[in-house]
């Protein structure tokens, strides 16, 4: 399944061509009916355009509008929600049905006022409907720093500072610790930057993928370790950046997809606190659950488990999940290994299941194996996939599989736990709820939010054996 692309940050929010993505020296034009994109935009474009001529939905989306700045994060989060889902709402109705990922990032990113969720939309209806001048409209105003963050006016600039130059607590990422959002605005540009100039020359995707072909003399702890401690020089060497230059955006890069293995020998060591038998099996197995295009576009990184585990013979990953290709019936792949992998006689061997895990395990019967980790990466148990998960977290529990789920933010990674333990899981307070350590680095502002970030497996939602 072939995911579509998300535009990179500075697109989505007006900074850079929405069609080909160049933010410099490019002269940006709104939306006049005319785009070489028409033809897929203008459904879009007439839904969003018809809500300016509707009484009721400019009186809807007026209704919640404060009339002084606030700073309060959960009024923030009510009203831009409560936004986004009234102009969706009138525009599957003008459309006649659900709007595409393409159609929802033209709402969920619009940029808005920090402090009053306006949007520009919004400011224009604001002054039609009192008769203002268009020449005398304000348009929202970008912080100078990063250019990322939005206020309509000077004054509510004045009360957004309070949130935008302070430490962002719940961010996630091994480089945001008393970071404010608007240095991790900036982070998250020289990210995007990095992956336009760099990434796209790497692979046809565009997405740059790094991981360390030596192989360790032996396992070592991860505890108190760093992405750049444990890659940054290493790298540095791979790839050729002279020392006068920050590895911070290439180990950003590489991390969002090297979390993935990552996460799982955490979770393996904090499983199995104070016995490393675990390291010298002769097969270590593990299973992803929810597995989808993620997990097979970044397969390589996963023998960074094995260059970890020199005495592990054979890891084998069961890829189980309702998105994957192929049926039901699992499908057993033996992977390619490093020169030197292959030489020691050690193997990977991947299984794909388009399924669920708990009717995996059905058919499997008494042919099924407890695997030595189970593992989500951010599974959306408790938003996107509600309805999927319950019969797998009973079935999990039950059994006593050693089980870890991720998830993007404090948010999700507090609601899963919730569910988790109601589903009767004990979990284990070094596997959350709480940020990752090794969660990707690359973090992203959140959408239909004014406040915030979100990073692959940035927080570990909860870990129970």
């Amino acid at each position: 399944m072939q995911q579509e692309r998300v535009p990179p940050l500075p697109a989505r929010l007006g900074l850079a061509c929405y069609k080909c993505y160049k933010e410099e020296n490019v002269r940006l034009s709104r939306c006049s009916g005319s785009l070489i994109d028409w033809k897929n935009h203008k459904p879009m474009c007439k839904a969003l355009s018809s809500i300016e001529k509707e009484p009721m939905a400019m009186a809807t989306l007026f209704f919640s509008l404060p009339s002084e700045p606030t700073t309060d994060l959960n009024v923030l989060k009510n009203m831009t929600e409560a936004y986004g889902s009234n102009i969706l709402n009138f525009c599957h109705r003008s459309l006649n049905r659900k709007a595409t990922t393409a159609e929802f990032n033209l709402v969920g990113w619009e940029p808005r006022c920090m402090v009053c969720t306006r949007t520009n939309q919004l400011i224009r209806m604001e002054a039609a409907k009192n008769g203002t001048s268009s020449a005398k409209i304000q348009q929202l105003i970008p912080c100078p720093q990063c250019n990322v963050s939005f206020c309509c006016s000077p004054a509510h600039w004045e009360a957004a500072r309070l949130l935008h130059d302070r430490p962002c607590e719940d961010a996630p990422g091994p480089d945001s610790s008393g970071l404010s959002q608007c240095e991790m605005n900036r982070q998250v540009r020289t990210d995007v930057n990095f992956e336009n100039t760099i990434a796209e020359s790497h692979t046809p995707t565009g997405t740059f993928m790094w991981a360390p072909d030596r192989v360790l003399a032996r396992w070592s702890s991860l505890e108190g370790k760093t992405w750049d401690g444990e890659f940054g020089d290493e790298m540095r060497k791979s790839v050729g950046v002279p020392t006068t230059l920050s590895m911070g955006p290439w180990v950003r890069g590489a991390s969002d997809n090297l979390t993935m293995p990552m996460t799982i020998l955490y979770g393996l060591e904090k499983m199995n606190e104070g016995d490393d038998g675990w390291t010298k099996k002769h097969t270590l197995t593990v299973h992803i659950l929810g597995a989808s295009t993620k997990e097979l576009t970044g397969a390589m990184g996963f023998e960074e488990i094995l260059h970890r585990l020199p005495e592990i013979k054979t890891l084998k990953l069961v890829l189980c999940g309702p998105e994957m290709p192929g049926g039901r019936i699992p499908q057993t792949i033996t992977m390619e290994t490093c020169p030197d992998c292959t030489r020691r006689g050690r193997k990977r061997i991947h299984e794909h299941a388009c399924d669920t895990y708990h009717a995996f395990v059905q058919n499997k019967g008494t042919k099924y194996e407890k695997p030595d980790l189970c593992i989500a990466f951010n599974s959306g148990a408790s938003q996107e996939s509600i309805q999927t998960w319950p019969a797998t977290f009973k079935l999990l529990v039950e059994r006593k599989v050693p089980s870890l789920f991720t998830a993007y933010n404090r948010e999700e990674a507090e609601a899963e736990a919730a569910i988790l333990r109601s589903a009767g899981a004990k979990l284990l307070s070094p596997l959350g709820p709480n940020k990752n350590p090794w969660g990707s680095g690359k973090v992203i502002p959140e959408p239909n939010s004014v406040y915030g970030f979100y990073a692959v497996n940035g927080w570990l939602a909860g870990g129970f054996k």
